[in-house]
């Protein structure tokens, strides 16, 4: 032990040359600038957020990127696992693996890993497997997407290490010196919700040795219609408003309870989302939308994860758990919100505080609207009634009382809107005719 302790601080005092830095984020940048290069040329379905701190150089700067652990190289070690379409030992053990809504799975299609004696380096490539005959080629092609991406996080971090370790020689470090960085690479996925309706999941990729380049992106699959999913498609057409009211409510929470100091909008915070804006899908069913290290606030603080409700509201530790613990302001306040939303036929609004799927019981039949899109598509003469718009107008939102079905906007009887918790917050849960 004493002679670990002795080897970590032999390490530990190495003087670092000092224009090795500049050297390094050289090296870096060009990499950089080969990869975009290189993405211009090919289109992928995926969202993601690169973790790139270049704007943050001030900041970045103070952060030493080789205060690594000690370590040794080794004997070269090679474990590939074959396509499971040419190994039906393996093919047999993945098919036993759980079907995510037997909609489809998501399996390791080949791992790797390699000791190159500078550097070590582990890939899994992940394969999603769709159980439906017909899902319009998009197994096809997101699974060669992901099998390129990842072959391309590799090849690019090898380089950056090669780049590095010349930087490092050329500088005045010798081999000894370089050997106790142990460099590693690593790239991966993990799955972030395995539902009847979603598949999502993060490829990724990160070294040890330098934060500049770690890389992200998210893969969201309706499961139902075999398609990438956007925040549109979860939130509705009115997206931006929602999700951006959501985030900045909890950046004002999270600034008090947890004292998290944001960047302004002016320093290079937050300003908004975009149809490009990182993220995944949680098990609820909620996107949840990701900021990188230093973007909208320093460093040390990590990713920023914000989660969005289908009402618009954030998710927290203290969502309601049933109808009968909302606070009455809370309901009242509910409500004059969905009385305007139809006094105004305003569709974009009345789906935006809905949760789904909701039941629209008319009178020729009820039906289940899945999405935000699938209550546009009912039609608005559809939906707002003249009968609907009168009823829901003569409710009394201040006198509102709950029940085990939650909170109804009626004259008398039908028609009526029904909303309750849903997810932690109040939402829509029917309309009926």
């Amino acid at each position: 032990m004493r002679q670990i302790e002795d080897a970590r601080k032999k390490y530990e005092e190495i003087p670092i040359p000092q224009e090795l830095s500049g050297r390094v984020r050289a090296a870096i940048v060009r990499s950089e600038e080969k990869r975009k290069s290189q993405e211009q040329k090919i289109p992928v379905a995926g969202i993601y957020r690169r973790n790139r701190i270049y704007r943050r150089n001030k900041i970045y700067r103070r952060n030493r990127i080789w205060g690594l652990c000690a370590g040794t190289a080794a004997a070269l070690v090679l474990v590939f696992t074959t396509a499971l379409n040419t190994n039906t030992a393996f093919a047999d053990m993945a098919a036993g693996l759980p079907v995510i809504g037997a909609a489809a799975r998501i399996l390791t299609f080949r791992s790797y890993e390699k000791d190159e004696g500078d550097w070590k380096i582990s890939v899994e490539i992940p394969s999603v497997e769709m159980i439906a005959k017909d899902t319009n080629g998009l197994d096809a092609a997101l699974n060669q997407e992901i099998y390129d991406l990842c072959s391309r996080y590799a090849e690019e971090a090898a380089e950056r290490a090669r780049e590095y370790k010349k930087a490092f020689m050329e500088t005045g470090g010798t081999e000894e010196e370089w050997e106790a960085h142990d460099i590693k690479i690593h790239v991966g996925y993990e799955i972030k919700a395995q539902t009847e309706r979603y598949l999502s999941f993060a490829v990724q990729e990160t070294e040890n040795w330098s934060a500049a380049g770690s890389e992200t992106r998210y893969y969201n699959i309706d499961l139902k219609d075999y398609k990438m999913v956007t925040l549109a498609d979860v939130l509705g057409r009115d997206y931006v408003r929602i999700a951006n009211e959501s985030i900045l409510r909890q950046m004002e929470d999270r600034k008090k309870k947890d004292g998290i100091a944001f960047w302004s909008g002016s320093e290079g915070g937050f300003t908004g989302i975009t149809d490009k804006t990182a993220f995944y899908m949680n098990e609820n069913g909620n996107p949840v939308i990701v900021f990188d290290k230093y973007e909208i606030a320093p460093g040390a603080y990590g990713k920023l994860e914000f989660e969005i409700g289908r009402t618009g509201e954030g998710i927290n530790k203290t969502a309601y758990t049933d109808n009968f613990m909302v606070p009455e302001e809370a309901v009242t306040a509910f409500a004059k919100k969905v009385k305007a939303a139809v006094a105004d036929r305003d569709m974009d609004a009345l789906s935006s505080l809905a949760s789904y799927p909701l039941y629209v019981g008319f009178k020729d039949g009820g039906v289940s609207a899945g999405s935000p899109e699938e209550l546009a598509a009912l039609g608005t003469d559809r939906i707002f009634t003249p009968e609907l718009s009168a009823a829901v107008e003569a409710a009394e939102e201040e006198t509102l009382t709950p029940s085990m079905a939650g909170f109804v906007l009626k004259n008398e009887g039908t028609p009526n809107i029904v909303f309750g918790v849903s997810g932690g917050v109040l939402a829509v849960k029917g309309i009926n005719y």
